[in-house]
């Protein structure tokens, strides 16, 4: 092991040396020049004609030397010697750092005071907010409902008969079966051949009968029913009412004509 580091040394001992070398002289510039920036601080001033920053009488700027130049200078040197530079180096270039900070400080605080002759922390202000003196009001606008439609109600609404040349209890038997007809007892078919049978049973001659409780009409109103004796041998027109609109949403109600005549 002995006779290896003794080779070693003898064919590397001019890099080691210099090497080592490099990296006293490295380490006490940058000693010597970290403790000369903190004795001559720098003071700064702006110019009010927007011209840079003018250093002051006395002080200097003395420059850092730049990180390159130092990577650069031991560029060929072992991983651990480049190592414990780097360590020397980054306090150095913390220092750096602070002292930008404050020299950018410096300038901020004196550009103000010189414009308004105090500091105000720009971050920390807020525009203060008026509020509205004259709200918009919401008006509610309820809408008028149309006047709904009633429909008739339910039921029989109007009804007549009348005759022709017939006797006038003959039209009483006849009104007695339609009657009967109105209340659900009778059918149409029914009701026509009773009122055939009574018109044989009487002799009155005819031409025709017809009975219909099925005539749909639509009615807005109650209508008026008016016959007059003197035209068919006998008639009957009745309506009712079943108290429901038109579907098809017109103001009308749904009706049945019930009707019956003797030709």
């Amino acid at each position: 092991m002995k006779e290896k580091l003794e080779k070693f040394l003898k064919v590397y001992w001019k890099s080691i040396a210099g090497v080592m070398t490099l990296v006293v002289i490295a380490t006490g510039i940058l000693i010597f020049y970290n403790l000369e920036a903190k004795e001559n601080p720098v003071d700064i001033a702006v110019d009010t004609s927007n011209e840079d920053i003018i250093q002051g009488e006395e002080s200097q700027v003395t420059e850092i030397p730049k990180v390159e130049e130092i990577e650069e200078s031991i560029s060929k040197t072992p991983e651990d010697d480049i190592k414990k530079t780097t360590d020397t180096v980054e306090p150095t270039l913390k220092a750096e750092d602070t002292t930008k900070e404050n020299v950018s400080t410096t300038k901020n605080t004196e550009i103000n005071s010189e414009e308004k002759g105090t500091t105000v922390n720009t971050d920390l202000v807020k525009p203060s907010e008026k509020p509205d003196s004259n709200p918009e009001t919401t008006v509610t606008e309820t809408p008028t409902s149309a006047a709904k439609y009633v429909p008739i109600s339910e039921g029989w609404k109007a009804t007549d008969s009348a005759k022709g040349d017939i006797t006038s209890a003959q039209k009483a038997d006849l009104d007695a079966l339609i009657e009967t007809w109105r209340a659900g007892s009778l059918t149409d078919t029914e009701l026509k051949e009773k009122i055939i049978s009574y018109l044989g049973e009487q002799k009155i001659d005819y031409m025709e009968v017809s009975v219909t409780s099925k005539g749909y009409a639509l009615f807005d109103e109650v209508p008026v029913i008016d016959l007059r004796d003197g035209g068919n041998l006998y008639s009957f027109v009745g309506c009712y009412s079943t108290g429901k609109q038109n579907p098809d949403g017109t103001n009308k109600t749904v009706c049945y004509n019930w009707s019956a005549f003797v030709f």
